[in-house]
């Protein structure tokens, strides 16, 4: 009687996941279609209710992180994205939030983490020709930068050519001079005496 139970709440449990599994199902159609219709905002809240069921939902996390971007979002989107590669087992999943994660940081201006999506995208996935590219592109801004950063650190002249030269030559005027003044100071003295 006892394994009858066991096997019997075993069933309704299974049960009530298939059914809530299904239930998610529908909520992700309905947000996905929000989302492709541009309603990014509906979207979102529908997949921020198949997260209250589900928080581990790996493609509620992706796409709420996609409709976040795409109000510019970028740091929440961010967040999520990195929140759906945690929890995915999805390698193909990953690669996109590792690569959707990447342009969020691209777009607040933080190349070093960039970097790092888009090379933990490549791993992930090495055929993707869109993480290769914007890897470049964002390694490129980087040595730019470092560059800049170098030449602002170099301290500048404040002189243009003509003011130098013309200082240069007030300089040599002075030396002359004073050379001048010296030799007029060192005339020998008459030791003799005129008695």
């Amino acid at each position: 009687m006892k394994n009858i139970y066991t096997i019997f709440t075993c069933m309704l449990l299974f049960l009530k996941a298939t059914a809530q599994n299904k239930q998610d199902d529908a909520v992700l159609y309905k947000a996905n279609q929000l989302y492709q219709s541009g309603n990014y905002p509906a979207a979102q809240e529908l997949y921020n209710k198949v997260l209250e069921r589900n928080p581990n939902n790996s493609i509620a996390l992706f796409n709420k992180a996609n409709a976040l971007q795409q109000q510019k979002n970028y740091e929440a989107a961010a967040k999520q994205f990195q929140q759906a590669v945690l929890v995915s087992n999805n390698t193909a999943l990953k690669a996109k939030a590792y690569y959707n994660s990447g342009v969020a940081a691209i777009k607040q201006q933080q190349l070093n983490d960039a970097i790092t999506a888009f090379k933990e995208s490549l791993l992930l996935n090495p055929n993707s020709d869109s993480a290769r590219n914007n890897l470049q592109k964002a390694l490129n801004e980087q040595q730019k930068n470092e560059q800049q950063n170098k030449q602002q650190k170099q301290p500048k002249n404040p002189l243009n050519k003509q003011q130098a030269d013309n200082l240069l030559n007030q300089l040599r005027q002075q030396e002359k001079e004073l050379q001048q003044y010296e030799k007029q100071k060192i005339k020998p003295v008459n030791t003799e005496k005129d008695w």
